[in-house]
């Protein structure tokens, strides 16, 4: 008996007598286990993935984290949030005169345990110190503008009534009450924005959303007020090290789209025939879900991508 029949018995042992294709998920869930408070992040996967939201927070289920894990993208992302919220709340008003100095030990604080890895040190630390110079050069002069300054702040808007009310909520990196009375606030990122086309298309809600809270005076500690600067300021660190991007020109007609598209969502889902489906539209899917494999995407996509 030749070696190639043993192997082809043993392949045959995986081999199913057939093949049964995976459908798409559509879990529709009773309204009253369908939640009925998101933050403005959490809005953006409703949209893209409804599934993620059906798995996170009607089955409540929560990835388990790697052990011993080396950090990665997100963790960078929270330590270089921490260190510059550290220092604006430490220094609400003026600049001061060592502002260098004091972001290098805001980060130090921030980073913590983390700067003994190697590849901390090496990588992420120097990005550190590059956002440092471009933040120090451009905080002192957005604040000439700046009359009071809230950072990591809460806020929360109702939407709809009766039955279909729904509780948005939201923590803010920045809200700024300018000298001028309107309100600015500002995003930061380490990764990528959204586009300006995403977030004109209702894709990207959260600062349109946050905008919105704003203007009801929805704000811890802020009065309701106009929005005049909608902004990520994108902290790579790299060349150039930071860059203001504005999320629109008429950002109150961004706030008032993405108010009526939650809404729409809103009531689109207190109807228990909604199913809360996985990416429904695949060109718009999100880049990342904890989820995926809970629902089968790469099964049901190959198939349906496969009978077109």
């Amino acid at each position: 008996m030749t070696s190639g029949r043993w192997l082809g018995w043993q392949t045959a042992l995986d081999e199913p007598d057939f093949v049964q294709p995976c459908e798409a998920p559509a879990p529709t869930p009773p309204v009253s286990a369908r939640p009925r408070q998101l933050s403005v992040t959490q809005v953006e996967t409703w949209m893209r993935d409804p599934y993620a939201i059906y798995a996170r927070h009607i089955l409540n289920l929560r990835p388990l984290d790697i052990i011993d894990a080396d950090p990665g993208a997100a963790e960078r992302g929270t330590m270089i949030h921490d260190a510059l919220d550290r220092f604006v709340r430490q220094y609400p008003d003026k600049m001061p005169a060592n502002v260098l100095h004091v972001l290098r030990e805001t980060g130090i604080a921030a980073f913590g345990d983390a700067l003994a890895l190697p590849g901390v040190w090496a990588f992420w630390w120097p990005r550190y110190e590059r956002i440092t110079e471009w933040f120090a050069e451009m905080e002192a002069v957005y604040r000439q503008d700046v009359r009071k300054t809230h950072t990591e702040v809460g806020g929360q808007l109702k939407v709809g009534s009766g039955e279909t009310e729904f509780t948005l909520i939201a923590k803010a990196d920045r809200v700024d009450e300018l000298y001028d009375g309107t309100i600015s606030i500002i995003d930061y990122k380490t990764g990528g924005p959204p586009s300006t086309t995403d977030i004109s298309l209702g894709f990207a809600p959260q600062l349109p959303l946050e905008a919105a809270i704003a203007q009801a005076g929805g704000f811890a500690g802020a009065k309701p007020a106009p929005v005049s600067s909608l902004e990520f300021w994108r902290l790579s660190g790299g060349d150039p090290a930071g860059e203001r991007r504005p999320a629109g020109k008429d950002i109150d007609a961004l706030a008032q789209a993405a108010l009526l598209g939650l809404t729409e969502l809103v009531a689109r889902y207190s109807d228990p025939d909604t199913p809360y489906l996985s990416q429904p539209d695949p060109s718009h899917a999100p880049a990342w879900s904890d989820y995926i494999h809970l629902a089968r995407v790469l099964e049901w996509s190959s198939i349906e991508g496969g009978g077109e």
